[in-house]
Parts: C-alpha cells; sequence; structure tokens
C-alpha cells in the first residue's frame, strides 16, 4: 500500500521445511486497530487525528495524567512501563493508550519515545467527528477496541 504508515500482512513465505512452533507468547499481545482498512479509509481516518513528532527519551504520556487520546504509532517505537511489571515496545501500526481513551480514567502507564516516533492522536472530540462523517470507519474503530478489550478479559478469566 502505498502511503500507508502501517504494516498488517507480510509476503507469503518461500515453500520450505516447516519451521518448528514458537513457544506462546508472554507478554501482551500487540494492539493492532483497524487492519482491515484500505488507503483511501486510511486517509480519511488520519485526517481526524493530530500528528505529534516525540525526540528519542521524550515523554509521550505522564503516569497519571489525564489525556484521554489513542495513539498510534505510525513511525518508531515508544516504551510503555506499567509499575511492577516489564516494560514494553510498541512499534509502528500499534497502538497505546487505550484503557484511558475508553474511560477518562488517568494512565496508569508511562509511554516514552524509545526512539524518535510519530504518533497520530486520536481524541474523543476527534472519535465524535469520524463517528459524524464517517460512520462506517468508527464503527470499525469501536469494533477492533472492544474485541481488544474482550481478548484482554479473556486472558484473565478464561471462559464465557
Amino acid at each position: 500500500m502505498a502511503n500507508d504508515f502501517f504494516h498488517y500482512t507480510a509476503p507469503d513465505p518461500a515453500p520450505g521445511p516447516a519451521a518448528p512452533v514458537p513457544a506462546a507468547p508472554t507478554g501482551p499481545a500487540p494492539i493492532r486497530l483497524l487492519a482491515d482498512l484500505g488507503d483511501e479509509d486510511w486517509e480519511k481516518f488520519i485526517g481526524y487525528t493530530a500528528r505529534r513528532r516525540y525526540p528519542a527519551g521524550a515523554v509521550v504520556v505522564a503516569r497519571g495524567a489525564l489525556s484521554p487520546a489513542l495513539f498510534f504509532v505510525a513511525s518508531g517505537q515508544v516504551q510503555v512501563q506499567v509499575p511492577g511489571a516489564a516494560a514494553t515496545l510498541r512499534g509502528e501500526g500499534e497502538v497505546v493508550g487505550l484503557l484511558s481513551f475508553l474511560d477518562a480514567a488517568p494512565h496508569a502507564a508511562e509511554v516514552l519515545a524509545a526512539t524518535e516516533v510519530e504518533l497520530l492522536m486520536l481524541t474523543p472530540d476527534g472519535l465524535s467527528q469520524l463517528a459524524a462523517w464517517q460512520p462506517r470507519i468508527a464503527m470499525a474503530l469501536m469494533r477492533d477496541l472492544g474485541a481488544h478489550v474482550a481478548a484482554r478479559l479473556r486472558r484473565l478469566q478464561p471462559g464465557d
């Protein structure tokens, strides 16, 4: 996809011997939203976000801050630090700030720019505008947000 910040699929691998089955991941699954959008829809979506650039080492989100925004990593990497847990890296195509975006509570994690990073920030006002003018894209986003939260809950409490 030309002009696409996010890469969700990889080319088919060349045939070869079967690879060993990898161990189950131990860390949190990457948060990838709107994976099914085409270029035209991404351009529409990006129009409702604000671009933010941070140098390596900069604080993107301070722990305890009230800033309900969803941050899509367009380029570079951020480091997410939650007290009592190992820091994780999020890269291109991944999202941070999901819980605070959904419930407007203070951020439980600190997010730092691990490298020079460009983020696309979606605020609640941006989501309202997106819902008014691009309801299909807004519904896809809300479906993906709900699916991600459901997956987190299922890891904590298997069964339904």
